[in-house]
């Protein structure tokens, strides 16, 4: 399943946002998480001339629920957040958002009951 965060930057940042994610520095603390918690981090993709509700997504994959809890109390998640925040790079007065998706194969529906006829 996948875990996708939305969320926008500020317009004086992205270049530099864009620079960091491809630095050695965010490739380190990335592969540190992804040891640490059993993730993979599939990429950070950005919207084209502005056709998305956010600017920018990041995309983990992770093997089950229980790595959700585990990226929650990593250490090296934390440091991987927080090294964007020190940075700076973060459009705060807009709405992030997170969702989990999962492939048609691994989800499960439910079909609503069958009305009773009168």
């Amino acid at each position: 399943m996948f875990w996708v965060t939305s969320y926008f930057t500020k317009a004086e940042k992205a270049s530099e946002l864009r620079t960091w994610l491809l630095s050695s520095e965010a490739k380190d603390l990335v592969a540190a998480v992804e040891r640490e918690c059993g993730a993979r981090y599939v990429d950070t993709y950005w919207t084209i001339n502005s056709l998305g509700e956010s600017d920018i997504e990041d995309w983990w994959e992770l093997p089950n629920w229980a790595t959700f809890d585990t990226l929650r109390d990593s250490p090296s998640f934390e440091k991987l957040a927080m090294r964007g925040w020190q940075l700076d790079f973060f459009d705060t007065s807009r709405p992030a958002r997170a969702r989990m998706l999962r492939s048609t194969k691994d989800v499960k529906t439910l079909a609503p009951p069958q009305k009773k006829m009168p």
